[in-house]
């Protein structure tokens, strides 16, 4: 079985588009009115993708080794010496943008995490929130009595 850990293949913009239209799904369904439906946090956030995207992001931010497939066409076939020079060239060219990748990914991933435990606090909170709650309306109840 495939995942998306394994797949160097994969359409990042493809998976973002999923995970945008997810986004938006998402914001439909809390925009219904309160009267229809009651609002109940979920303690789990589904990060599996955000970090799949966040993997694809690290590995193709590496610099280049060996020349892609797609471009073994005639000029690029006949010297090995040509292509090791752009390469090079594209390795020296791209480098800061590499190190803004890198930085923008770490980033991203400190944030997925900060959410993940924000994720995590909240939901305890409200649980302890739910808690005082029929705590206070069980007082009530024996303060009428």
């Amino acid at each position: 079985m495939n995942t998306v850990h394994d797949n160097p293949n994969i359409d990042v913009n493809d998976l973002m588009a999923r995970v945008h239209d997810r986004i938006r799904r998402d914001e439909r369904a809390e925009s219904a009115p309160a009267a229809d439906r009651t609002y109940v946090y979920a303690s789990e956030l589904d990060a599996a993708g955000i970090e799949a995207l966040l993997y694809t992001a690290r590995k193709m931010a590496q610099v280049r080794t060996v020349w892609p497939r797609k471009l073994m066409r005639f000029p690029f076939t006949v010297s090995g010496g040509l292509r090791r020079m752009l390469l090079k060239l594209f390795a020296f060219l791209f480098n800061d943008q590499r190190h803004v990748n890198f930085a923008l990914t770490e980033a991203v991933r400190e944030h997925l995490q900060t959410t993940k435990e924000m994720h995590g606090l909240i939901a305890s909170l409200q649980g302890e929130v739910r808690n005082l709650e029929a705590r206070l309306e069980e007082a009530e109840r024996r303060a009428v009595r």
